[in-house]
């Protein structure tokens, strides 16, 4: 009788776990900030491009992927990179912080960033709360600046 209790506590703590697993990944997140334009996925790209070249930003490039459909955008900003860099070289995994795509979607152009808060949400620590603090706004100001 005790092993059979056990089992069923196991297979409930399991259906348990899975479950709420299911339900976080299914949740809508916050660390996507997702914008529409009129602009075509090439006139947004050059905008983000002209924007962090005016900062003194590292432009990483704008990369086709999914046979041309999506474009990946990779921006860096030095002033969050010297905050990141004395955590460790294991950090740059996280790097770029300005991570976006661009594709189509209902004729119009949609582009899609994680949120500078994802930095804090995997490494939660004081350190990264500053580095997605000093981030966010940055990031959120270049989207905003190459949508109009």
């Amino acid at each position: 009788m005790e092993l059979k209790n056990r089992i069923n506590r196991s297979a409930l703590l399991l259906l348990c776990s899975l479950s709420c697993g299911a339900a976080l990944a299914a949740e809508p997140s916050n660390l996507f900030i997702i914008h529409t334009t009129n602009k075509t996925p090439e006139a947004l790209t050059d905008a983000l491009k002209s924007y962090a070249e005016a900062k003194k930003w590292q432009f990483l490039g704008a990369n086709k992927v999914k046979n041309g459909e999506v474009t990946l955008v990779k921006v860096c900003i030095p002033e969050v990179g010297k905050l990141v860099w004395p955590q460790g070289p294991q950090m740059s995994a996280l790097l770029p912080c300005g991570n976006l795509g661009i594709y189509k979607k209902a004729g119009k152009t949609e582009v899609s960033m994680l949120n500078a808060r994802y930095l804090h949400t995997l490494v939660p620590t004081p350190e990264m709360e500053k580095v997605s603090s000093l981030a966010e706004p940055m990031l959120e100001d270049m989207l905003n600046t190459a949508l109009k």
